[in-house]
């Protein structure tokens, strides 16, 4: 399987960093997003099985992550749900309340598993009729409007803590408008993305830093408490 990288903002070099670092073998290449359409765009790029991933996504990929290619390639996309929260019958109702679209059948095209030979075509691609095999909340833990607004404080600990097992940190909407308030930097694993700096633009490195630094502050310690709690209950 093959990585693509779809370049729409200047922190490319956290997800290729992030790349050659858990599969330091990888066959990737960056491609320049030029509209609002990656699954269109990446079909016109691949020809087989390609993990696409947008620029600024920092994977920290492990052994049995990825399902096996033998599955991957009896579906036509894999992929994960944008709406964090909207399958849990007590808070799926918060998406209202702040006003978003979001709802449990919205796919996250920020970073998807394609099969461009299950596809017939490449410009008009509907997911309505196509086999979607849904990607675990692990394999994205990603920013939700919903957090930063209308979460409880356990409940945004509690998802903060989950970030310790992750292996995808989905960020990019905050490294792109730079900012996060208090509950988003307790929520989201900032200081995760810290490793992954090297040969960024110099604002760009500054932007990672300046977020992770309020997530250190704030909440990893006792996020990183939180998880071994869980941990050593499971045990």
């Amino acid at each position: 399987m093959q990585y693509v990288i779809l370049e729409n903002n200047d922190f490319t070099a956290l997800t290729v960093n992030s790349l050659k670092t858990c599969i330091p073998d990888a066959k990737y290449k960056v491609i320049v997003k030029k509209d609002n359409k990656p699954l269109e765009q990446s079909l016109q790029y691949c020809n087989d099985l390609s993990f696409v991933i947008k620029s600024g996504i920092v994977l920290e990929l492990k052994e049995g992550d990825l399902p096996p290619e033998e599955k991957l390639r009896k579906y036509h996309l894999a992929a994960s749900k944008q709406a964090v929260f909207a399958e849990y019958s007590n808070k799926s109702h918060h998406y209202k309340l702040i006003g978003s679209g979001l709802h449990a059948g919205v796919v996250d095209l920020s970073l998807f598993i394609v099969n461009p030979k299950m596809w017939e075509t490449k410009t008009e691609c509907k997911l309505s009729d196509k086999k979607i095999l849904n990607m675990p909340r692990y394999m994205n833990h990603r920013s939700d409007p919903t957090l930063g607004t209308c979460m409880g404080g356990y409940e945004i600990l509690k998802y903060a803590s989950l970030g310790e097992d992750c292996s995808v940190f989905n960020y990019v909407e905050h490294l792109e408008s730079e900012k996060a308030d208090v509950r988003e930097s307790m929520g989201y694993c900032f200081d995760k993305l810290l490793p992954y700096t090297d040969g960024l633009p110099n604002h760009s490195k500054n932007v990672v830093e300046a977020l992770a630094k309020k997530s250190i502050t704030r909440a990893a310690k006792l996020r990183k408490c939180l998880h071994e709690l869980k941990q050593k209950a499971v045990d």
